[in-house]
């Protein structure tokens, strides 16, 4: 659908009916803000008011999607190019949250793990911390309780620890700060690696640093690491459980795992017009490919119990699982993802031990 072109639209036959904003607001049962974003092209009617707007403004809805007033020759070739349009868009309003971020065309595809990782590593490469902002230690994201409250690392002192995804370096300087002496990193991204380097290097914390995608062989010891963590890393990974087998053998016995990643049902819900409104099946795990700015990502949806099989499966006893909300972070930050975080969960973290 053309948003702009049914705005415009919606606006002409308003005025044609000599109804104000407000007048027809009164009569929908609206605000007239929610009229005026219509008319701007920022949105459209929810289904509810999609009737009641037609009666009002004497169309029908073939007519309202067309955005234009219809002949009987133009009616049933239209009803098939609008049939085909609803489609497509029901399938572009899937998939399009990743953290806080309302993602641009949204495509579902199928899987290559090459070009998935070409992809990804571009857009890291290059504007990923930028337009997903960087989250780290002790934050672990999307409004969940911060490691200072939850402590799900335990006592650090001496250990050695790896972090997945470790972006720009600063979850690891957090481990080294409560008393974590051996450190290593992994990250698909050359350029996530150098700013982890030069962000160590300044704070002279020496680490042990790949770059490599998780889930692959890039030569780390095995039957080593007494804690394996990831803060909004391990949902990039192309193989659940060849990244869960490789973490096991790195850790030793009774070694520990903590990661957090976007929750499932926070991609299944949106804000339209201050209503929660479910716009994606949690069953939902395919993989897409969709716009961030100029750049793409390819990521895939996943069930939260596909995170907990696949640990199991894996050799992981869970210990932990963490779908809280901080609150007062949420309800201060008078955004539509704080507001999401009061009614349902945004991020989830997983604490595993290896058995």
């Amino acid at each position: 659908m053309d948003q702009v072109e049914i705005g415009r639209f919606i606006a002409v036959l308003r005025k044609q009916q000599n109804l104000t904003q407000i007048e027809l607001a009164d009569v929908l049962g609206i605000s007239n803000k929610t009229i005026s974003k219509w008319e701007c092209g920022k949105g459209m009617p929810e289904l509810s008011l999609m009737m009641p707007l037609c009666e009002s403004l004497k169309i029908n809805l073939n007519e309202l999607f067309s955005g234009v007033k219809l002949t009987d020759t133009d009616y049933k070739k239209k009803v098939e190019e609008n049939i085909m349009k609803l489609i497509e868009d029901a399938e572009k309003t899937k998939k399009n949250v990743v953290g806080g971020k309302v993602l641009g065309k949204v495509a579902n595809i199928d899987m290559d793990v090459s070009k998935t990782h070409k992809t990804n590593t571009e857009f890291w490469n290059t504007i990923g911390s930028e337009f997903l902002g960087v989250t780290a230690l002790p934050s672990w994201g999307g409004y969940l309780p911060s490691e200072l409250k939850l402590n799900l690392l335990g006592d650090l002192s001496g250990k050695s620890i790896l972090e997945l995804g470790c972006g720009n370096g600063h979850s690891l300087d957090y481990v080294a700060g409560l008393g974590a002496k051996d450190l290593w990193g992994v990250d698909i991204s050359a350029n996530q690696i150098n700013k982890t380097k030069s962000y160590l290097s300044s704070q002279k914390i020496s680490a042990n640093l790949i770059c490599s995608p998780m889930e692959e062989e890039c030569g780390l010891p095995t039957d080593y690491f007494d804690i394996v963590f990831s803060v909004f890393g391990v949902g990039w990974t192309t193989s659940l459980d060849q990244t869960f087998e490789h973490v096991h053998s790195y850790l030793k016995k009774d070694g520990i795992f903590v990661f957090g990643w976007s929750h499932p049902i926070h991609k299944c819900v949106s804000i339209e017009d201050d209503k929660f409104v479910f716009s994606n099946s949690y069953f939902n795990e395919e993989w897409y490919c969709a716009d961030m700015s100029d750049k793409e990502i390819m990521l895939s949806n996943r069930m939260l119990s596909t995170y907990i099989n696949t640990l199991a499966r894996n050799g992981f006893a869970i210990e932990s699982l963490i779908e809280e909300t901080d609150k007062e972070r949420a309800i201060s930050s008078g955004t539509d993802f704080g507001k999401k975080a009061l009614m349902l969960p945004t991020a989830f973290i997983i604490k595993a031990r290896k058995l």
